[in-house]
């Protein structure tokens, strides 16, 4: 992490206090002063005890709260405080990363069993200000570690950290806010200056993240869901949205670095995965048609095409994505294209397409195999597709995914052009991906019919 910041909870006695024999007390709330707060401050974070709370009234509720959303716990266990070491129950219980704890190294208590092989941090309880520097490298050192620092999700790997979206409400106000700044590139900066430190910051992120991408203002959208990442690496909305915009950004190694962190959560879901592996069928896809594009001759075009590995090692990706959500119609409607991409190109050119096998015999066998998977494949993906137009009205990919996968199996250009019709009030950005989709099969001067209906009918 180049530039930590965000909200730390501080877990600690408050006070002066002596250990279980009585000698001289440690003065906690200087520790926290010199020492703590010192070092967050040194790292543009912000931090907060159940201090807070209490003088409010509410503490219970609040402090299960932060122990769950901070980006980052500072647990001082030199003494055997009960509420501190509750409360550092409660978070290695709850998150399995980003728990950092301090110890002084005298007039303590002995450590207690069960985080005897935890690693803690020392310092001078007379001279706290004399670590600051290495509690400085320790919180960078710990949120750089992709590995759990809690002993519970260490020993029990196959456990979850608690998503604190569940639990944290953005407050109307702000979400109103982001909602009436939503066109404003300035005003959207602004209140990711306003978010900053709030207990409720990462999910206020993720909605000003949103309207950002919304307004296709990539460049800033990249560096408010990176902010969001920094304190989980492999947090899939955050990850997905990046794939997506260096894709956009034409930064296609940095977008599938994203991609394949999303692929590494714990806590990704069926469709996740599906969405996931087409942003990475997405990329190979770009890199195949940027070949094709080199070259200057209708021939030479089919034949990059067909030889490129970039063709099959999309295809693969997309298939991979549709048998693993059958219901994530985008992987296989673009599953169906490379597929029948590569049969139309093979059947043009069955020379190349034979060069991929040992005997001409082999690879019409493999071209009739991949035409009959195909059938059934268009089958799978035109039920998901109708399944989405009646269950998800609200769904705009959908009527346009079905024109898409008419152009593609019909022979009726009259019925091609009447569905993308019915699609012609479709948002901007569905059209935009449209036209380059449409590209790729003017390029390859392929599905020439049903291709110029299509055109005819959105233009």
């Amino acid at each position: 992490m180049t530039d930590p910041s965000g909200r730390a909870f501080i877990v600690r006695p408050f006070g002066s206090k002596a250990n279980s024999l009585g000698e001289a007390p440690i003065n906690f709330d200087r520790v926290d002063t010199e020492l703590i707060s010192a070092a967050l401050s040194q790292i543009g974070m912000t931090g907060g005890t159940t201090g807070e709370f209490v003088q409010q009234g509410d503490i219970r509720t609040d402090m299960f709260r932060e122990l769950l959303v901070a980006d980052l716990v500072i647990a001082d266990i030199s003494i055997h405080n009960a509420n501190a070491f509750y409360e550092l129950g409660i978070r290695h219980a709850l998150k399995s990363q980003y728990t950092v704890m301090i110890k002084a190294d005298k007039r303590g208590d002995p450590h207690v069993f069960d985080l005897k092989v935890d690693r803690y941090l020392p310092y001078d309880p007379d001279h706290p200000s004399q670590a600051i520097e290495a509690l400085v490298q320790t919180i960078k050192a710990t949120l750089d570690n992709e590995k759990p620092d809690s002993p519970v999700f260490q020993l029990l790997p196959g456990l979850t950290s608690f998503d604190a979206g569940k639990v944290v409400v953005v407050p109307l106000k702000f979400r109103e806010q982001v909602e009436q700044a939503a066109s404003s590139r300035e005003e959207l900066l602004n209140l990711c200056v306003a978010v900053a430190g709030q207990a409720w910051e990462t999910e206020g992120f993720r909605l000003i993240g949103g309207a950002q991408f919304n307004l296709r203002d990539y460049e800033n959208s990249a560096i408010t869901w990176e902010r969001i990442r920094e304190f989980d690496m492999f947090d899939v909305e955050a990850n997905q949205k990046l794939a997506t915009i260096y894709q956009k950004l034409k930064k296609l190694t940095v977008s599938d670095q994203a991609a394949e962190r999303a692929l590494q959560s714990s806590s990704l879901t069926d469709w996740e995965c599906a969405e996931t592996h087409s942003l990475i069928a997405s990329n190979l896809k770009t890199q195949w048609h940027n070949a094709v594009e080199a070259e200057s001759e209708l021939v030479e075009k089919q034949r990059k095409a067909l030889s490129s590995p970039y063709l099959e090692k999309s295809l693969q990706s997309y298939l991979q994505g549709f048998e693993k959500h059958r219901s994530h119609y985008y992987s296989g409607l673009n599953a169906v294209a490379m597929q029948s991409v590569q049969i139309e190109l093979a059947k043009l050119h069955p020379e190349d397409w034979a060069l991929n096998f040992d005997d001409e015999h082999l690879a019409e066998m493999e071209l009739a195999k991949r035409t009959d998977y195909l059938a059934k494949l268009v089958a799978a993906t035109e039920l998901a597709i109708e399944s989405s137009i009646r269950n998800y009205p609200e769904d705009e990919w959908a009527p346009l995914s079905r024109a898409d996968l008419m152009l593609l199996t019909s022979n009726n250009p009259k019925k091609v052009a009447l569905n993308y019709q019915r699609c012609v009030a479709m948002p901007a950005f569905n059209a935009d991906s449209l036209r380059r989709q449409l590209k790729i099969y003017q390029d390859l001067a392929l599905f020439e019919e049903n291709l110029k209906a299509a055109l005819e009918a959105i233009k």
